[in-house]
């Protein structure tokens, strides 16, 4: 609009014209979920136009909205109410036909009269032989039939006579338009905001093992094996005891209260009943083959006593050693899965069709219709099997681990092990367990989690200062693109 005027009259005419009140620009704050944005370190030096998009994460939002978008009979009947009790607010019409035929008695038998035209009087209707046409006024809608108006005059008058009692909603009685016959769904956009699945807070409540003679060190990722996919980064957790952590004190000066978390929230977008929950167990390096350091842990118990007291004694003071000298270094140990099928039982149902895929013309109405349903089951499935809706705070326990194997400690043979663990129990067979306790509690991760970081370490609102041993945010690796803009800087 402000270069209008400067235009050539032909592409001001393809342009088209835009009342100066349809469009409504406003600046709005971009909502932040953390204390403050994630942003480079302050003193890191940035190319300008590094620079330049790095800001575009913390500028405000430029919103430009159509005041007359929305507006339509659909849109404008989700937000006043109900369809179906539109009609008890219109008026009663009332026509002449009815008004005289409830005149008449209804017992009446004989002939009826044609009412044509009224006297003037007022006395009664005339019959067609008193018909006399000098004796009638004229019409008083005929008045003005010969006299001149201009158009301009006659263009004004009929738009007053338009909006004078004209219902507010026009197609108010008419059905509402189906999904599925419609050509083109354009919802208005919400402001982009950073994309949360579907979120889980997991508690390592104990961690165990029959004799406890060193530091052990465990982590927590989820795993889809009909993907075969890796869906989140690890979660480390540290449920040492001061005696074990003073093993490595040497190897660790200090430690940053956010490595004390026991808690982590993670986010699954694609839920599945193949989704497992795997823990593995690390324990620090020392000479020898995993299954030499794992013999002690099954055959020794420590609650025999007396001989058995002195083994593990002695196993102390060589993890000890052990510690002193490649304390830095892990080897894999143990691991155990968890599935996660009773809190994501959703594998029956279709995708849900996000938000971001269009619902054009383009597709086949069976195609839309098979979308639609598509997308009603998959709400139904978030009702009745969603994370929040379907379960509430659940403790799972172990009472083995699975000694890790020299030659497999890949992704691939984790998968092979996973989808043999969910057909029978010839993995247990075949693989050698470790007796331990494992108790972990599994609940819907609320909107607000107090004392809660990011997986880029960045405190989330709100966060109070007083509290030790944070919650973790673990980041989430979807199976399949979630198409939503980035709004946050990592």
């Amino acid at each position: 609009m402000t270069h209008l005027n400067s235009l050539d009259a032909e592409l001001a005419q393809e342009l088209g014209d835009f009342t100066d009140d349809d469009l409504d620009v406003v600046f709005t704050p971009k909502e932040c979920r953390t204390l403050q944005h994630s942003l480079p370190e302050e003193g890191v030096e940035l190319d300008p136009h590094v620079r330049d998009c790095v800001q575009t994460y913390v500028r405000e939002w430029l919103i430009v909205s159509r005041k007359n978008q929305g507006s339509s009979e659909v849109c404008s009947f989700k937000k006043t109410g109900s369809r179906k009790d539109f009609h008890k607010t219109l008026q009663k019409q009332t026509f002449e036909s009815e008004t005289l035929e409830c005149s008449e008695p209804a017992a009446q038998t004989g002939p009826r009269r044609l009412n044509v035209l009224c006297d003037v009087s007022g006395k009664g209707p005339l019959t067609a032989c008193d018909f006399n046409l000098r004796s009638l006024q004229p019409d008083q809608r005929l008045e003005n039939l010969l006299q001149l108006v201009t158009a301009e005059d006659f263009e004004k008058e009929k738009e007053e006579a338009r909006r004078a009692n004209r219902h507010a909603e026009l197609f108010a009685l008419y059905p509402a338009v189906d999904e599925e016959d419609a050509v083109e769904i354009r919802p208005v956009p919400e402001c982009p905001k950073e994309h949360l699945g579907n979120r889980i807070l997991v508690k390592v409540l104990t961690l165990k093992f029959e004799i406890e003679i060193e530091p052990i060190f465990a982590s927590i990722a989820l795993y889809d094996i009909k993907e075969r996919k890796k869906i989140s980064e690890n979660f480390h957790c540290d449920l040492n005891s001061d005696q074990f952590k003073g093993f490595l004190r040497a190897h660790t000066p200090s430690v940053d209260p956010s490595s004390q978390a026991r808690s982590a929230v993670f986010s699954v977008t694609y839920p599945s009943s193949d989704i497992y929950l795997v823990v593995k167990i690390e324990k620090v390096l020392q000479q020898g083959e995993i299954a030499d350091c794992a013999e002690p842990y099954m055959v020794i118990r420590e609650s025999d006593g007396g001989k058995s007291k002195e083994k593990v004694e002695k196993l102390k003071l060589q993890a000890e050693s052990f510690c002193q000298r490649l304390g830095k270094y892990r080897m894999p140990f143990a691991w155990a899965p968890i599935s996660l099928a009773s809190f994501f039982n959703v594998s029956t149902l279709d995708r849900p069709v996000s938000d971001g895929e269009p619902m054009t013309g383009r597709n086949s109405v069976g195609e839309r219709r098979s979308l639609s349903q598509s997308r009603r089951l998959s709400e139904h499935a978030w009702e009745e099997n969603g994370v929040g809706y379907s379960f509430k705070a659940t403790t799972l326990a172990t009472n083995s681990f699975f000694k890790q194997e020299e030659d497999r400690l890949s992704d691939e043979d984790l998968f092979k092990f996973l989808a043999d663990y969910k057909r029978s129990s010839s993995l247990q067979r075949r693989v050698k367990s470790i007796p331990g306790s494992l108790r972990l509690e599994i609940s819907p991760a609320p909107e607000a989690i107090s004392c809660c970081l990011t997986p880029e370490m960045q405190p989330v609102k709100p966060f109070p200062e007083n509290r030790t041993r944070p919650h973790k945010e673990i980041l989430e690796f979807p199976i399949r693109e979630v198409y939503v803009p980035h709004t946050v800087y990592r």
